[in-house]
C-alpha cells in the first residue's frame, strides 16, 4: 500500500516539539497558577532560549509548577542547540567530504587541461572544453568561486596558480595542457615558468593583457598566447565591414 502520508523531515519534527513544549508550557501558567498570558508567554520564552534576564521577576521563582516548568524548558532548549549544532557538524561534514571526492577525482585524471583561473576568459575555455567532453581541472584563488564549482560538480583546486604545490594538487604533471587565464601578465608567467619546469611536454596556452609580454610568455614555454582585447578588435572590425 503506497504511503499517503509524507515522511516528516527531522527540523519539522524538532520544531514541532519546541512548540509543543512552549504551548503547553504557557497553558501550564495560565491554567494551574493563574498567570497573566502575556506573562506566561514571556516567561516561557525567557526559559527556552535560557536567558534568565527575561524571567527575573521574583513572583515566578514562587510558582508551584516552577522547577517542572523550568526542567521541561531547559529541555527544549537543550533540544534546539543540539539540533542546531548537530546540522552545522554535518553540513561542514558534507563540505568535507564533496572536496575529499573531488581531490579522488583529480588524482586519478591523465592528459586532462588545467584552466588556471576562472574569470571571463576562464569560463569561457571552460564551456567549450565541455562541449567537446574533454576532462578539465580550474585552479581558482576565490573562495565564493570555489564553492560554486564545487556545488556544480567541476573539479577545482582552490589556490594560486603561481605556486608547485597548487599546480601539483591539479595533477600538472600528468595533464596534457594547461591554460594560463589570470588577469595579470607577471602571474601568467609565472605560472608557465612552473609549469613548464614540473612537467616539460606541457601544451601551454595563456592570455595576455600587453602585447609587450606576448616574446617573453613564449620565451617562458608558451606554445600559444592569445591577446583577447586584440581578438576582439578585430571581429568588431569584421563585423563592421560587412555591415557596411
Amino acid at each position: 500500500m503506497a504511503r499517503l502520508v509524507p515522511r516528516l523531515k527531522l527540523e519539522h519534527m524538532v520544531a514541532a516539539v519546541i512548540l509543543l513544549i512552549v504551548v503547553a508550557s504557557v497553558f501550564s501558567l495560565i491554567i494551574f497558577d493563574h498567570v497573566d498570558p502575556e506573562l506566561a508567554l514571556y516567561w516561557t520564552t525567557g526559559s527556552v532560549l535560557n536567558a534568565p534576564a527575561i524571567v527575573q521577576d521574583p513572583g515566578f521563582y514562587k510558582l508551584r509548577t516552577v522547577e517542572i516548568f523550568m526542567v521541561i524548558n531547559g529541555i527544549a532548549y537543550l533540544t534546539a542547540v543540539t539540533f542546531i549544532i548537530a546540522n552545522f557538524v554535518t553540513i561542514l561534514s558534507r563540505v568535507d567530504m564533496k572536496k575529499r571526492d573531488m581531490m579522488r577525482r583529480i588524482t586519478v585524471m591523465e592528459d586532462h587541461v588545467i584552466v588556471c583561473g576562472y574569470g571571463k576568459v576562464g569560463e569561457k575555455v571552460c564551456e567549450v572544453l565541455d562541449d567537446h567532453t574533454l576532462e578539465y581541472v580550474v585552479i581558482e584563488n576565490e573562495p565564493n568561486v570555489v564553492m560554486l564549482l564545487r556545488e556544480r560538480g567541476v573539479p577545482v583546486v582552490e589556490g594560486d596558480a603561481t605556486h608547485s604545490r597548487v599546480l601539483k594538487l591539479a595533477g600538472v604533471e600528468r595533464a596534457g595542457a594547461l591554460v594560463a587565464t589570470l588577469g595579470s601578465d607577471t602571474n601568467n608567467i609565472y605560472t608557465i615558468l612552473t609549469a613548464r619546469e614540473l612537467n616539460p611536454n606541457l601544451i601551454i596556452a595563456t592570455r595576455a593583457v600587453s602585447e609587450e609580454v606576448v616574446s617573453k610568455m613564449h620565451r617562458a614555454g608558451a606554445e600559444i598566447v592569445v591577446l583577447p582585447d586584440v581578438i576582439a578588435g578585430f571581429e568588431l572590425g569584421k563585423e563592421v565591414i560587412g555591415a557596411v
